[in-house]
């Protein structure tokens, strides 16, 4: 059995970024920078008002603290406008927050801190401020030609708002992985049957076409193939066109268990045939002649998932030019028990939550083994346990691995 930390290594060197595309930015979301995007101008653009107030010259209004200043209006600015003329000495403008900085002025007074005269031409100045005060000058966020996004940032709602500020309508990313998705097993029937005797639905199915989803890339779902080798065969042929395959099922060592025979007879090459966690052990990752990387799973719901998280989501975000460390955790506090380890890294479903002084309280879930999908329906976390440790107990710290959920 191998180290999951070796075997991420292991993936890692086996699976490299793919084929670029450029894609309108309102496509580009979760996609990957495949390329900088430079800023196009000084941001912002120009000297602009932080607040609705009137913009001023700050040494005509030094003494204000002191004793009212009466300006006269000289114009007014809104957002998207710019002053007629220059701001002259004893004179203020009325400015909107957003809104250009006229040339003359070099501060603006807070409406809150200014009262207009009765005739309405004129301004009352209560408070004094000094050069600069509520203005952002030009280019203060970021000047024109300065990388703002570097390869290999996902673009989120927040990254594709900076891009647009920098006019980067069309964007260089790396094209998503097609993963396809193979679930073996003459026991599975579709989820709109009702099982009869040994059967079970298929849930492995829409697991690992969502998980696929999350980690941004394109699933391919195939046919279902029973326990048959020349169907296998052809599946995992079709299957190999794509990027990637995950196979769930068939993988351990029973009678019908064909998946690592076929991948030999198929070409692949072999690089992990097991690891050493629970749960999850029956895990084969192989590569085939074209390329193509095999993720072979287990066929209980909750091994497969576990697999997934530690194993196939870093090598899709590699192949998205998103290289990955092995998966990191954080100290929780546990609430209950959990049990002693043997020989292999133990990953236990947990819901994790933040109490009042901002701590993580790490709850194990209720579940009974990889086959129950039902106890583990809740989990946002995995509490690690390493091999051969003593177990631990209600109030003290455990390592959990969060999970990509709400």
């Amino acid at each position: 059995m191998i180290d999951v930390d070796e075997a991420h290594t292991i993936v890692l060197e086996h699976v490299r970024p793919g084929p670029t595309i450029d894609v309108a930015l309102g496509n580009a979301l979760y996609a990957t920078l495949a390329e900088p995007i430079l800023c196009d101008v000084d941001y912002p653009p120009f000297d602009r008002s932080l607040m609705d107030g009137y913009a001023v010259r700050s040494r005509d209004v030094a003494a204000a603290d002191r004793a009212p200043v009466t300006l006269e209006i000289a114009g007014q600015i809104a957002a998207g406008s710019e002053a007629i003329r220059p701001l002259e000495a004893g004179e203020a403008m009325q400015i909107n927050t957003g809104a250009p900085i006229p040339s003359g002025a070099d501060a603006v007074v807070r409406v809150e801190e200014t009262e207009l005269a009765a005739s309405g031409k004129s301004v009352v100045i209560r408070a004094a401020v000094g050069p600069g005060k509520f203005v952002t000058p030009r280019g203060e966020y970021v000047s024109a030609g300065r990388t703002v996004l570097t390869a290999g940032t996902v673009m989120t709602p927040l990254e594709i708002g900076v891009a647009a500020t920098c006019g980067a309508s069309m964007v260089s990313v790396f094209r998503r992985p097609r993963v396809a998705v193979l679930v073996t097993g003459d026991e599975l029937v579709d989820v709109d049957t009702t099982p009869v005797g040994p059967q079970i639905r298929d849930s492995n199915r829409y697991i690992l076409e969502s998980l696929i989803k999350t980690a941004h890339a394109s699933p391919e779902v195939l046919p279902r193939a029973g326990d048959d080798r020349d169907t296998l065969r052809r599946s995992i042929e079709t299957g190999a066109r794509c990027e990637a395959l995950c196979i769930t099922g068939g993988v351990s060592m029973g009678a019908f268990d064909f998946v690592p025979e076929v991948l030999a007879e198929c070409g692949a090459t072999m690089h992990i045939r097991k690891l050493a966690i629970k749960p999850g052990r029956p895990v084969i990752f192989a590569t085939m002649p074209g390329g193509a990387a095999v993720f072979a799973l287990p066929g209980n719901p909750l091994s497969a998932f576990v697999a997934f998280e530690l194993l196939v989501r870093p090598a899709l975000a590699m192949m998205q030019g998103r290289p990955t460390a092995p998966r990191s955790g954080v100290r929780a506090m546990l609430s209950g028990r959990v049990a002693p380890t043997r020989d292999r890294r133990a990953f236990i479903p947990a819901r994790v939550t933040i109490d009042k002084d901002g701590g993580l309280i790490a709850e194990p879930l209720s579940w009974r083994g990889s086959g129950d999908p039902f106890g583990a329906a809740t989990a946002n976390a995995l509490i690690v346990q390493p091999p051969g440790a003593h177990g631990a107990s209600n109030g003290e710290h455990v390592l959990v691995m969060l999970l990509d959920r709400v």
